[in-house]
């Protein structure tokens, strides 16, 4: 593997959610390792690289810390390009203009780091065939798949139908038939394409069991050996699964102290938190329900705890139409379901206004509802280390990088049953997992998913001495499963993997190319039949009396141009 390697990340939007925080710590892993000291030199230069980051958005208010201007520690490294390139169109067209976007980057990046050694590209995988088939580029090219994007419409929930779903396509006029139509040819051509282009990749690199699955059923081809490694490769090797990691702030910060101040088993007295980007996807209205279920408990006297406050955090990008919706949907909920029980309507923190929210629901100890939105590596730590219980509420999530925060940070989390979190939370060790079904409209408090929350929260936040135990349990499982080191030797002998497949792939369509003299002989042959072609048509024409005398086929053509148009061709 060459010596310090450059390896290029190409990322949509870098903003807040687990994809942007998966490439920042990729990013990280391939840079020097921080923490090295001088007797590990000599293997921290073998597994040290260079990088580069290039996206077409981010936002200094809706970033990671590190890559926040001016001082991020991998600001100097991103690029912005493709700025000016249109999100969507009039009539929507979101995915194709995300397409076309990804295709700029690539070819940007591409252009701008010819020798570079690897290009990861995640999200969407349209640029892969332009690096791979156009360029030949000599790099490795890795996929990283946090998801199919087929899965991923508004009409499913992770590839599962919602009860929206799209009803019987019989109903309707004849031209909401027909649009539906074309949206299903318009998504179907989506699909073929993101299986076809993903195909190209040297290396394709999923989150989870559960993802590699999801791949395995929308894009069985993927693996399949190709045809040059058919007796070298067996089926699926070229599909790898990694696991996404935590380096939380609370963790460096234990390690640099040589203090584990959460192994002391604690019990947590602070607020219940969940923290999502506010997407319909992510099933935040569930936990809003289960907090309005407690309160009927609390009121009936079924319950006798004292309710802590519940935050809801995450990202939010005001850019994004349905973060606004959403926001707006989720705090009408919270606030009829306040002042269904005589309480203070909720509150909504920005992240200008971190500094005055310490004195928000973090330090109060009655019942309330707070929305804090696209929080700051310090609001974040601050949730971390005084949460009482971490709710996770999205069902079919790919993997989830919250529950390993929450876990690392010795809270319990309460999850769905499905998907990653079925990986990396153990039931009724390391947290809860409840059971889903999907929750039918004003029979909310019915619902067996909600009643599953609201238990396991009171279950919880009653027995503290358990869930201080059981936060403890989690935490030693992050260290020894998803820690950054295990994360780090992973990805390294991945780069190690793709970097020789391109070269061989490379090397393979060299030898492919005929050699120079059989080039021109081959050129100098077509030149020949390109003669005897227009020979041959000037002659027939010429024949019949189509020609004018004295000119031949150019010529008739120009004279005939000047007589239409009145001007030298």
């Amino acid at each position: 593997m060459t010596k310090q390697p450059l390896v290029v990340f190409i990322h949509l939007d870098l903003g807040i959610g687990g994809a942007e925080s998966l490439v920042l710590n990729l990013a990280k892993a391939t840079l020097p390792s921080p923490d090295s000291n001088n007797n590990s030199a000599t293997n921290n230069e073998e597994s040290s690289g260079k990088i580069s980051i290039y996206t077409t958005h981010c936002s200094p208010t809706h970033c990671y810390d590190e890559v926040k201007p001016p001082d991020g520690p991998l600001y100097p490294f991103v690029n912005i390009c493709g700025s000016w390139i249109p999100r969507k169109l009039f009539f929507g067209g979101t995915a194709l203009c995300s397409a076309l976007r990804m295709l700029f980057l690539t070819y940007r990046a591409m252009k701008d780091n010819p020798q570079a050694d690897v290009f990861v590209i995640d999200v969407l995988p349209t640029g892969v065939p332009y690096l791979v088939n156009y360029c030949n580029a000599k790099a490795g090219v890795l996929f990283y798949c946090h998801f199919p994007d087929q899965l991923l419409t508004m009409d499913t929930v992770n590839g599962e139908q919602g009860s929206s779903g799209h009803g019987n396509s019989s109903n309707g006029s004849l031209m909401i038939r027909l649009l539906k139509y074309l949206k299903r040819l318009y998504r179907g051509i989506l699909d073929k394409t993101e299986e076809i282009t993903m195909s190209y990749s040297d290396l394709v690199v999923v989150n989870s069991l559960f993802t590699r699955a999801q791949v395995e059923k929308t894009s069985p081809t993927l693996f399949l050996p190709g045809d040059d490694d058919r007796d070298e490769e067996s089926y699926g090797e070229r599909i790898k699964v990694l696991y996404p990691a935590i380096e939380s702030s609370l963790s460096r910060e234990r390690a640099n102290n040589g203090t584990d101040d959460l192994a002391m088993n604690k019990p947590r007295t602070g607020p219940i938190v969940s923290l999502n980007r506010f997407e319909r996807k992510k099933n935040v209205a569930l936990l809003l329900h289960a907090y309005d279920l407690l309160l009927d408990k609390i009121s009936k006297g079924d319950l006798t705890v004292k309710l802590p406050p519940l935050i809801i955090a995450g990202g939010y990008d005001p850019l994004n139409i349905e973060n606004v919706e959403h926001l707006s949907e989720l705090r009408a909920l919270a606030d009829s379901i306040l002042a269904r029980h005589n309480l203070q309507l909720s509150k909504v923190y920005s992240p200008s206004s971190d500094k005055d929210s310490t004195t928000s629901a973090t330090t109060q100890k009655n019942a309330s509802i707070e929305f804090h939105l696209s929080i700051s590596n310090a609001k974040r730590k601050q949730l971390l280390s005084s949460a009482c219980v971490w709710c996770y509420t999205p069902h079919r999530e790919h993997f989830g990088i919250v529950p390993l925060e929450s876990m690392d940070a010795a809270v319990p989390v309460v999850a769905i049953r499905s998907g990653g979190p079925m990986e990396t939370i153990v039931d009724d060790v390391t947290g809860v997992l409840v059971d889903y079904e999907p929750i039918i409209a004003g029979q909310e408090k019915q619902s067996a998913t909600v009643c599953g929350f609201a238990d396991a929260i009171a279950k919880l936040i009653s027995h503290p001495k358990q869930t201080a135990e059981m936060g403890q349990r989690g935490k030693e499982r992050v260290h020894e499963i998803f820690g950054m080191e295990t994360f780090r030797n992973q990805w390294w002998e991945l780069l190690k993997e793709v970097q020789a497949r391109g070269r061989k792939r490379h090397d393979r369509v060299c030898a492919s190319y005929p050699s120079l003299a059989f080039s021109m002989l081959r050129s100098l042959r077509e030149m020949f039949v390109v003669f005897l072609l227009v020979a041959t048509l000037t002659w027939t024409l010429a024949r019949c009396g189509i020609l004018e005398d004295g000119y031949g086929l150019v010529g008739t053509l120009k004279f005939h141009y000047r007589r239409m148009v009145g001007d030298e061709l």
